[in-house]
């Protein structure tokens, strides 16, 4: 581990396992075991509920590959709310939490289509892999 925290040991494996992460995630779909959008990028339950939108500014530190998987496990489980699209980005340095498991720092912003309008929700959240790429948790 660097002296700011990050790892770039951990950059490189995740870099390093693009089809592993695309296969794990599916996996994970097709296994029954869903990951849980956290509770500040889900619809408010009132359809009146302000929402704040700011442009997202990636900050470097999250490879394409890992920014690519946590989209595409956020896509997953945003789809039961009614997401119509969302973004993600890296916002900074990847922190190893122990041997087998990453946590990336990603700005995520989600669209929801609701009476007709377009409510958006967005966060900072850490996207948490395994060893091989596997995208295990959301917060």
């Amino acid at each position: 581990m660097d002296d700011d925290g990050t790892s770039t040991t951990a950059t490189a494996a995740v870099a390093a396992t693009t089809a592993a992460t695309a296969v794990s995630v599916a996996r994970s779909a097709g296994t029954g075991r869903s990951l849980d959008l956290p509770a500040n990028l889900q619809p408010p339950s009132a359809s009146n509920s302000p929402s704040t939108v700011s442009p997202i500014k990636a900050l470097p530190g999250v490879p394409d590959e890992v920014v690519r998987a946590c989209r595409d496990a956020i896509e997953l489980a945003a789809a039961p709310f009614g997401a119509t699209s969302v973004r993600v980005s890296s916002a900074g340095s990847m922190r190893r939490l122990s041997p087998d498991t990453i946590s990336a720092p990603v700005e995520v912003s989600i669209d929801y289509g609701r009476q007709g309008k377009v409510e958006t929700r967005q966060a900072p959240i850490r996207c948490e892999l395994n060893a091989t790429g596997g995208v295990i948790g959301l917060t």
